[in-house]
């Protein structure tokens, strides 16, 4: 792909308009979508200040519409560019949308790839130009800053939840328990009675697991995903309508991937971990322990240990 195609992206114009216009039409709409669109994630500047003036109204109580908009940003260099009748021609051409949510998502993830362009950019040209004043660490440092501001600038929420829909998905969850057996209604930890305390590993639950060193946590860890993703793929095979487990990806900032791999290994083949390290096995173990343990390759256990920390200018300041 030639170079200078990664100079723009292209403005999603014809898409802020729709969802402005949708909003004149229908005020209601501003509030399916605003806690999750923010005025600086349009493209046009023009279009952020609307949005902008659109939020104040709507916190105020009051109505919306193409007068009221003309009047309050009448001196605004925007609109002054533009035919006054701005806004009736965005009500009047306002398309049928039947998810404005959806539209909303497009416009979200436009304004996150301006900004990791605007970054790269940034890097490389300062890369490029060598200054005395910016070494290669200072570069690293400042790209990592940028990257966190964006990774934590960028959460797209769906907002508020109704009641309706939320006890959709919470007949929809007992519904999934139900065709499991009625065991549990999140993905399997490998453990009964983790299993039954817990419903299983729930999408929206924060598990921490605490402990002094040497007590086992990284085991269990080990043990739990291993046993999600090994689940996952035998119910995959057995084309179960709902897989008791799931993919797993593990991050883990101590131990290398080939060191867990063989603490896993350790525990399905039952042997001890001084053996494999040493290779103190005999013929009899490897055939019957370690051969049928290479055939679980498909269970797709991923760890990982960052190549370099993230130095510490880069990192959030603590909360005061």
């Amino acid at each position: 792909m030639d170079v200078q195609s990664f100079r723009q992206i292209h403005p999603e114009t014809e898409l802020e308009q729709s969802i402005l216009g949708a909003i004149l039409v229908d005020n209601r709409r501003l509030e399916q979508i605003s806690t999750i669109l923010k005025a600086e994630e349009f493209s046009d500047p023009f279009h952020q200040r609307v949005y902008e003036t659109m939020l104040r109204l709507w916190e105020q109580g009051r109505g919306i519409t193409a007068q009221t908009l003309t009047a309050l940003m009448r001196s605004d260099p925007g609109l002054k560019t533009l035919d006054m009748d701005y806004f009736g021609a965005l009500a009047e051409a306002a398309p049928a949308i039947t998810n404005i949510k959806e539209m909303a998502r497009l416009i979200h993830e436009a304004s996150v790839r301006r900004e990791l362009l605007r970054i790269g950019e940034d890097l490389a040209n300062g890369a490029l130009e060598a200054e005395v004043e910016r070494p290669p660490q200072v570069l690293v440092e400042t790209a990592e800053k940028a990257l966190y501001a964006v990774a934590q600038n960028s959460h797209y929420g769906e907002g508020a939840l109704d009641f309706h829909e939320a006890m959709r998905r919470a007949v929809e969850q007992a519904e999934k328990a139900q065709a499991r057996g009625g065991r549990i209604s999140g993905v399997t930890s490998g453990f009964t009675d983790i299993d039954s305390l817990l419903g299983g590993l729930q999408p929206s639950d924060l598990l921490i697991l605490a402990g002094r060193p040497g007590m086992g946590k990284t085991a269990l860890g080990t043990n739990m995903a291993f046993h999600c993703a090994k689940a996952y793929v035998d119910d995959l095979a057995a084309n179960a309508e709902f897989p008791r487990g799931a993919p797993v990806l593990f991050f883990s900032l101590e131990m290398a991937a080939q060191q867990l791999s063989a603490r896993i290994l350790s525990e399905q083949a039952e042997l001890e971990m001084w053996k494999i390290r040493n290779g103190k096995f005999t013929d009899r173990e490897w055939r019957s322990s370690f051969l049928p343990c290479r055939n679980c390759q498909p269970c797709r256990f991923t760890s990982t240990i960052p190549a370099a920390s993230p130095s510490p200018r880069s990192r959030p300041a603590p909360a005061a």
